[in-house]
Protein backbone atom coordinates (compact mmCIF):
# COMPACT_ATOMS: atom_id res chain seq x y z
CA UNK A 1 0.00 0.00 0.00
CA UNK A 2 2.97 2.27 0.92
CA UNK A 3 4.16 1.77 -2.45
CA UNK A 4 1.35 2.10 -4.04
CA UNK A 5 0.64 5.66 -2.53
CA UNK A 6 4.81 6.95 -2.54
CA UNK A 7 4.18 5.73 -6.98
CA UNK A 8 0.89 8.09 -6.67
CA UNK A 9 2.68 11.05 -5.28
CA UNK A 10 5.27 11.26 -7.26
CA UNK A 11 3.07 11.05 -10.65
CA UNK A 12 0.98 14.07 -9.00
CA UNK A 13 4.05 15.86 -8.34
CA UNK A 14 5.50 15.61 -11.43
CA UNK A 15 1.85 16.20 -13.38
CA UNK A 16 1.46 19.70 -11.19
CA UNK A 17 4.88 20.40 -11.58
CA UNK A 18 4.05 19.70 -15.42
CA UNK A 19 1.90 22.24 -15.10
CA UNK A 20 3.60 24.93 -12.82
CA UNK A 21 6.00 24.80 -15.97
CA UNK A 22 3.72 25.19 -18.29
CA UNK A 23 2.08 28.21 -16.89
CA UNK A 24 5.68 29.69 -16.65
CA UNK A 25 6.83 29.09 -20.30
CA UNK A 26 7.92 32.07 -22.69
CA UNK A 27 5.68 31.88 -25.71
CA UNK A 28 7.65 33.21 -28.75
CA UNK A 29 5.27 33.18 -31.59
CA UNK A 30 6.27 33.27 -34.91
CA UNK A 31 5.10 36.24 -36.89
CA UNK A 32 3.66 36.21 -40.06
CA UNK A 33 6.15 35.02 -42.80
CA UNK A 34 6.88 37.05 -46.17
CA UNK A 35 4.89 35.34 -48.52
CA UNK A 36 7.14 32.90 -51.54
CA UNK A 37 10.21 32.43 -49.05
CA UNK A 38 12.08 29.42 -48.70
CA UNK A 39 13.99 28.54 -45.73
CA UNK A 40 17.96 28.26 -45.36
CA UNK A 41 18.05 25.33 -43.13
CA UNK A 42 20.26 23.49 -46.10
CA UNK A 43 21.41 26.19 -48.45
CA UNK A 44 23.74 25.15 -50.83
CA UNK A 45 25.60 28.17 -52.89
CA UNK A 46 28.03 27.85 -55.47
CA UNK A 47 31.72 26.99 -54.31
CA UNK A 48 34.40 30.09 -53.97
CA UNK A 49 37.83 29.12 -54.77
CA UNK A 50 39.08 31.89 -52.60
CA UNK A 51 37.04 33.07 -49.82
CA UNK A 52 37.36 37.27 -49.66
CA UNK A 53 37.14 37.94 -46.02
CA UNK A 54 36.14 41.37 -44.51
CA UNK A 55 36.42 41.81 -40.56
CA UNK A 56 34.06 44.48 -38.44
CA UNK A 57 35.47 44.51 -35.17
CA UNK A 58 39.30 43.72 -34.18
CA UNK A 59 38.87 44.66 -30.53
CA UNK A 60 38.34 41.93 -27.92
CA UNK A 61 37.76 38.68 -30.44
CA UNK A 62 38.33 39.64 -33.95
CA UNK A 63 42.12 39.49 -33.83
CA UNK A 64 41.86 35.74 -32.36
CA UNK A 65 39.72 34.79 -35.66
CA UNK A 66 41.54 36.92 -38.11
CA UNK A 67 45.22 34.65 -36.55
CA UNK A 68 42.75 31.26 -37.37
CA UNK A 69 41.46 32.47 -40.74
CA UNK A 70 45.21 33.28 -41.91
CA UNK A 71 45.76 29.68 -41.06
CA UNK A 72 42.74 27.93 -43.45
CA UNK A 73 43.84 27.30 -47.07
CA UNK A 74 41.72 29.47 -49.39
CA UNK A 75 40.95 32.41 -47.25
CA UNK A 76 41.82 36.14 -47.99
CA UNK A 77 41.37 39.05 -45.97
CA UNK A 78 40.66 42.19 -47.91
CA UNK A 79 39.01 44.66 -45.40
CA UNK A 80 39.62 45.14 -41.64
CA UNK A 81 37.38 47.80 -39.64
CA UNK A 82 37.68 49.04 -36.27
CA UNK A 83 36.60 51.98 -34.77
CA UNK A 84 40.31 52.48 -33.79
CA UNK A 85 42.88 52.91 -36.30
CA UNK A 86 45.71 50.87 -34.06
CA UNK A 87 43.31 47.42 -34.16
CA UNK A 88 43.10 47.44 -37.97
CA UNK A 89 47.06 48.44 -38.11
CA UNK A 90 47.39 45.67 -35.61
CA UNK A 91 45.57 43.41 -37.39
CA UNK A 92 47.25 44.10 -40.67
CA UNK A 93 50.80 43.50 -38.90
CA UNK A 94 49.54 39.78 -38.54
CA UNK A 95 48.61 39.35 -42.10
CA UNK A 96 52.09 40.69 -43.26
CA UNK A 97 54.38 38.87 -40.74
CA UNK A 98 52.14 35.60 -41.90
CA UNK A 99 53.27 36.70 -45.40
CA UNK A 100 50.05 38.14 -46.80
CA UNK A 101 49.03 41.56 -48.43
CA UNK A 102 48.11 44.19 -46.41
CA UNK A 103 44.18 44.54 -46.18
CA UNK A 104 42.14 47.76 -46.60
CA UNK A 105 41.54 49.72 -43.46
CA UNK A 106 38.32 51.41 -42.07
CA UNK A 107 38.16 52.91 -38.79
CA UNK A 108 37.13 56.16 -36.92
CA UNK A 109 33.33 56.37 -37.58
CA UNK A 110 30.58 54.31 -36.21
CA UNK A 111 29.10 53.79 -39.95
CA UNK A 112 32.80 52.63 -41.68
CA UNK A 113 31.25 49.10 -41.59
CA UNK A 114 28.77 50.33 -44.17
CA UNK A 115 31.44 50.77 -46.13
CA UNK A 116 33.05 47.93 -46.18
CA UNK A 117 30.02 45.54 -46.66
CA UNK A 118 29.10 47.65 -50.00
CA UNK A 119 33.08 46.66 -51.24
CA UNK A 120 32.68 44.76 -54.62
CA UNK A 121 36.04 42.18 -53.51
CA UNK A 122 34.33 40.83 -50.21
CA UNK A 123 32.46 37.28 -50.35
CA UNK A 124 32.04 36.64 -46.26
CA UNK A 125 31.79 39.44 -43.71
CA UNK A 126 32.91 38.60 -40.42
CA UNK A 127 31.05 40.74 -37.82
CA UNK A 128 33.18 40.61 -34.14
CA UNK A 129 31.42 44.23 -32.96
CA UNK A 130 29.74 45.09 -29.84
CA UNK A 131 26.39 42.92 -29.36
CA UNK A 132 24.26 45.71 -29.73
CA UNK A 133 25.36 46.20 -34.27
CA UNK A 134 25.86 42.45 -34.36
CA UNK A 135 22.77 41.90 -36.36
CA UNK A 136 22.14 45.46 -38.10
CA UNK A 137 25.88 44.74 -39.56
CA UNK A 138 24.62 41.19 -40.59
CA UNK A 139 21.49 42.10 -41.93
CA UNK A 140 23.19 44.77 -43.64
CA UNK A 141 25.96 42.62 -45.36
CA UNK A 142 23.34 40.03 -46.64
CA UNK A 143 21.20 43.00 -48.37
CA UNK A 144 24.86 43.49 -49.75
CA UNK A 145 25.62 40.62 -51.57
CA UNK A 146 28.10 38.86 -48.76
CA UNK A 147 27.72 35.84 -46.51
CA UNK A 148 28.30 36.63 -42.86
CA UNK A 149 29.10 35.19 -39.81
CA UNK A 150 28.69 36.67 -36.24
CA UNK A 151 29.71 36.41 -32.95
CA UNK A 152 27.91 35.15 -30.56
CA UNK A 153 25.19 36.42 -29.86
CA UNK A 154 23.73 36.92 -33.22
CA UNK A 155 21.05 39.35 -32.30
CA UNK A 156 19.43 40.91 -29.32
CA UNK A 157 15.97 40.58 -29.89
CA UNK A 158 13.14 38.16 -31.23
CA UNK A 159 13.33 41.28 -34.37
CA UNK A 160 16.33 41.08 -34.90
CA UNK A 161 16.20 37.33 -35.01
CA UNK A 162 13.34 37.19 -37.33
CA UNK A 163 15.24 40.31 -39.51
CA UNK A 164 18.14 38.14 -40.08
CA UNK A 165 16.44 34.91 -41.01
CA UNK A 166 14.10 36.85 -43.35
CA UNK A 167 17.01 39.08 -44.85
CA UNK A 168 18.98 35.03 -45.17
CA UNK A 169 16.06 33.24 -47.18
CA UNK A 170 15.21 36.52 -49.04
CA UNK A 171 18.80 36.82 -50.19
CA UNK A 172 20.00 33.31 -50.28
CA UNK A 173 23.14 34.27 -48.42
CA UNK A 174 24.53 32.20 -45.36
CA UNK A 175 24.07 33.34 -42.13
CA UNK A 176 25.75 31.59 -39.19
CA UNK A 177 26.16 32.67 -35.68
CA UNK A 178 29.53 31.83 -34.48
CA UNK A 179 28.92 29.77 -31.16
CA UNK A 180 32.51 29.35 -29.90
CA UNK A 181 31.56 26.51 -27.42
CA UNK A 182 30.01 24.07 -29.43
CA UNK A 183 32.94 22.65 -31.22
CA UNK A 184 34.88 22.29 -28.38
CA UNK A 185 36.87 18.88 -26.73
CA UNK A 186 34.88 18.69 -23.92
CA UNK A 187 31.38 19.59 -25.70
CA UNK A 188 31.87 17.29 -28.21
CA UNK A 189 32.98 14.46 -26.16
CA UNK A 190 30.15 15.24 -23.85
CA UNK A 191 27.52 14.76 -27.14
CA UNK A 192 29.82 11.62 -28.36
CA UNK A 193 29.15 10.23 -24.80
CA UNK A 194 25.29 11.03 -24.81
CA UNK A 195 25.18 10.36 -28.47
CA UNK A 196 26.24 6.30 -27.63
CA UNK A 197 24.24 5.97 -24.53
CA UNK A 198 26.91 6.38 -21.81
CA UNK A 199 23.90 8.75 -19.91
CA UNK A 200 21.27 6.54 -20.95
CA UNK A 201 17.79 8.20 -22.03
CA UNK A 202 18.28 12.29 -21.31
CA UNK A 203 14.88 13.58 -20.17
CA UNK A 204 16.44 16.78 -18.80
CA UNK A 205 19.40 19.38 -18.77
CA UNK A 206 20.63 22.42 -17.29
CA UNK A 207 23.67 24.83 -17.77
CA UNK A 208 24.77 27.66 -16.43
CA UNK A 209 27.80 29.99 -17.82
CA UNK A 210 29.93 31.82 -15.49
CA UNK A 211 33.12 33.79 -17.04
CA UNK A 212 35.41 35.95 -15.18
CA UNK A 213 36.00 38.58 -17.68
CA UNK A 214 37.69 40.72 -15.43
CA UNK A 215 41.88 40.30 -17.00
CA UNK A 216 39.51 41.22 -20.32
CA UNK A 217 37.64 44.48 -19.34
CA UNK A 218 40.21 47.21 -20.76
CA UNK A 219 40.19 45.28 -24.50
CA UNK A 220 36.19 45.94 -24.68
CA UNK A 221 36.17 49.34 -26.85
CA UNK A 222 34.30 51.84 -24.49
CA UNK A 223 33.70 50.00 -21.97
CA UNK A 224 30.55 48.66 -23.73
CA UNK A 225 30.61 45.14 -22.20
CA UNK A 226 30.83 45.74 -18.46
CA UNK A 227 28.11 48.57 -19.11
CA UNK A 228 25.93 45.85 -20.49
CA UNK A 229 26.96 43.21 -17.50
CA UNK A 230 26.27 46.22 -14.85
CA UNK A 231 22.78 47.32 -16.36
CA UNK A 232 20.95 43.97 -17.40
CA UNK A 233 19.88 41.09 -14.56
CA UNK A 234 19.67 37.63 -15.44
CA UNK A 235 21.84 35.08 -17.56
CA UNK A 236 22.71 37.76 -20.71
CA UNK A 237 25.21 35.16 -21.91
CA UNK A 238 22.87 32.33 -22.36
CA UNK A 239 24.38 30.19 -25.04
CA UNK A 240 27.54 29.12 -23.83
CA UNK A 241 25.59 27.37 -20.97
CA UNK A 242 24.04 24.47 -23.07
Amino acid sequence: MKTKFSTFLLVACVFFGMLNLSAQMIKTPSPIRPAGQKDVLRLSTAPIPIVRVAFIGLGMRGPGHVESLINIPGVEIVALCDMLEKNTKSANEMLVKAGFPKAKEFFGDENAWRKVTALPNVDLVYVATDWKHHASIGVQAMKDGKHVVIEVPAAMSMEEIWELINTSEKTRKHCMQLENCVYDFFELTTLNMAQKGLFGEILHAEGSYIHNLEPYWADYWNNWRLDYNATHRGDIYPTHGM
